[in-house]
């Protein structure tokens, strides 16, 4: 199952068990017998003409006529046919109340219910103990009464307990079974009432506003159209359900701008839980959005109570309900199938809801016509617990839905870069064997070269003046000998040298020193460290070599000289490498027309490749050769 789906069932069954409990708790108010309290059931009733909307007086007064016994509760219904006479009517019920024992806590009366478009008094001995004070219209009837019957204990308890509704003669009007009895054995009765009519419906209310706040910020940050639509629809819900709370004290606006609020915002409830569904379910019908919200426009302005007098006003009092049943339940129908047709998950919550919803609504109506049993308790305010539990599978359900969709973005990332990471490897494997292809392939080009520019001319010019018969065994000797040396550097220079100029003077003298000696040539090796050079590499120390060996070379062949002194030093940002031997002198220049030899150019051409500079010039007693090399490649 579905993440989805689990908060769909869990907020459906957390839904159940709420109405379960609340009808429970409900039942047990209503059936329940408290010990020590009487339960009155049945009462004397008259009514007449009479009544007045005005605070009702402080005594009871003399009432003659027919009394009749009534059974409780009692409800008289709005008469069939319309009355010009809008004037009020009293409504008396009287109980005897001569077994009642009086008790520490004092003995209180309890009425679940009351209701109707007037007010009401209650008269012990036909003194007043109670009278509202509320408007006429929304007068407390959701709120239940407790009303002292002896100031707590310190007075009589009355013997005859009278009850006077005063209310419109063209209105009925409904009053429960009461209660009388100890306050201690009544007070959780009437905290229980009082909690299923108004307490729990506040809080609900609060969270509900709470939850549309949130969803407003939302939109504020998002701005998506569902969001919006759902703070808005909590804000008429706060304003549509200020008539179940309202009553006991005076409004704080006119009866009629309160009555003309609050019915206007159900209509308003309507069309916005519409508009609110269609950013839900895409694919229900926009035109009875339209058709509602036409309606509704109409039904605010003909019923402001600016616009018209009362009479107006009472003509078309029908108008909003009309818009309540004969456009909502169409509208709900269509807004049900559209979701079962589209077949997305929030949209069918929604849908369920809102069919839901009828029920409560039918319920609330016939309570609210006095078609059944006052001591109902409205359900309207906790089909809230379901609206919310609608707007908060939404938001799981979208928050689901987002954590999902990032997860598999991550899985797809992931398997995308792991493909990418082995086609890398494969490239970088595929590269690193054709660059160590190229650089056998140059390595060995390079040695081929060497070995053709170096031993393989020296080898070609010895056989050419072997077969004309120009030098002597001793002189081939030589040549082979030198053809040796030459190969031993090519094969030295193979050799890793890490940059360490050092390591490769070693490796040259390692080379010559027995032909020096042969030579009658006394080395002094006066070499010191010097800074490391990052650019030599196996072609680089062969020219390094190459320009040493014909350097050494000179002065065996040139110079006539017993002593050759091999220095290093650090000098204009580079090393360099002396070559000063104490012959007979030795000069570089060339006087102007005469061309250089060979051996000269190649070290000048060897130490340009490698950014470095070649020099001779003549010392006292001698020659010195200066091959400088930079630190740095260039």
């Amino acid at each position: 199952m579905k993440p989805g789906s689990k908060a769909y069932w869990l907020l459906s069954l957390a839904a159940v068990v709420l109405a379960l409990a609340a009808g429970v708790a409900a039942w047990l108010e209503h059936r329940l017998e408290q010990p020590g309290a009487r339960h009155i059931a049945q009462a004397q009733w008259m009514t007449g003409p009479g009544g007045s909307f005005a605070p009702l007086p402080p005594e009871a007064v003399a009432t003659e006529g027919p009394w009749q016994t009534v059974a409780l509760p009692h409800t008289w219904q709005q008469p069939l046919q319309a009355v010009r006479d809008t004037a009020p009517r009293v409504t008396w019920l009287q109980v005897n109340l001569d077994a009642m024992p009086a008790t520490p806590s004092g003995l209180v009366l309890y009425l679940p219910r009351w209701q109707t478009i007037g007010r009401i008094a209650v008269y012990g001995d036909d003194k007043l103990l109670f009278r509202s004070v509320g408007d006429v219209v929304w007068n407390g009837f959701n709120h239940p009464l407790w009303v002292p019957l002896d100031a707590h204990g310190t007075v009589a308890a009355p013997r005859l307990l009278r009850l006077r509704i005063d209310s419109l003669g063209s209105a009925g009007g409904t009053v429960s079974s009461l209660w009388v009895g100890p306050a201690e054995v009544l007070l959780p009765r009437y905290r229980l009432r009082r909690m299923l009519q108004t307490g729990l419906a506040e809080v609900m209310g609060m969270a509900f506003l709470g939850l549309g706040g949130f969803a407003f910020a939302v939109w504020l940050l998002r701005e998506e159209r569902t969001y919006l639509l759902f703070a808005l629809f909590t804000l008429l819900w706060v304003l549509r359900s200020q008539r179940f709370h309202v009553g006991l004290e005076p409004l704080a606006l006119p009866s009629a701008w309160f009555g003309w609020m609050t019915i206007n915002a159900g209509n308003a409830l309507l069309v916005t839980w519409y508009a609110f569904m269609c950013t839900l379910v895409p694919t229900a019908p926009r035109w009875p959005l339209k058709v509602l919200l036409g309606l509704l426009l109409l039904s605010s302005l003909v019923t402001l109570p600016l616009l018209s007098d009362t009479a107006w006003l009472n003509t078309l009092a029908w108008l909003p309900y009309l818009v309540t049943n004969l456009a909502g339940i169409p509208a709900l129908l269509l807004m049900a199938w559209a979701a079962w047709r589209h077949g997305g998950r929030e949209g069918m919550v929604g849908a369920s809801i809102g069919l839901l919803h009828m029920p409560v609504a039918w319920h609330d109506w016939m309570l609210q016509s006095y078609l059944i049993d006052p001591e109902h308790i409205y359900a309207w305010p906790f089909s809230t617990t379901l609206r919310l539990g609608m707007f908060l599978y939404v938001i799981l359900s979208r928050y689901v839905g987002a954590v999902d969709t990032a997860e598999q973005a991550s899985l797809h990332l992931a398997e995308r870069l792991r493909a990418r990471e082995a086609e890398l490897a494969a490239s970088y494997e595929q590269l690193r064997s054709v660059q160590q292809r190229q650089v056998l392939s140059q390595e060995r080009q390079r040695l081929m070269q060497d070995i053709h520019d170096g031993m393989g001319s020296q080898l070609m010019s010895a056989l050419k003046v072997a077969e004309s018969g120009g030098l002597s065994e001793a002189q081939m000797a030589l040549v082979l000998r030198e053809c040796i040396e030459d190969l031993k550097l090519t094969v030295d220079s193979l050799e890793p040298v890490e940059a360490d100029l050092l390591l490769l003077l070693a490796t040259l003298r390692y080379r010559l020193a027995p032909r020096l000696e042969g030579s009658g040539l006394r080395l002094r090796w006066e070499v010191v460290d010097v800074p490391a050079l990052t650019w030599l590499d196996p072609r680089s120390a062969l020219h390094v070599l190459r320009i040493l060996q014909e350097g050494i070379s000179n002065t065996l062949q040139h110079a006539g000289a017993t002593e050759l002194r091999v220095a290093t030093g650090v000098a204009d940002h580079g090393v360099f490498v002396l070559l000063v031997d104490n012959g007979q002198g030795f000069q570089a220049k060339q006087r102007a027309g005469e061309k250089t030899g060979h051996g000269l150019s190649n070290m000048a051409r060897r130490a340009h490749a490698i950014g470095g500079t070649v020099a001779w010039e003549a010392v006292p007693g001698g020659t010195q050769f200066r091959l400088w090399l930079p630190l740095q490649a260039v």
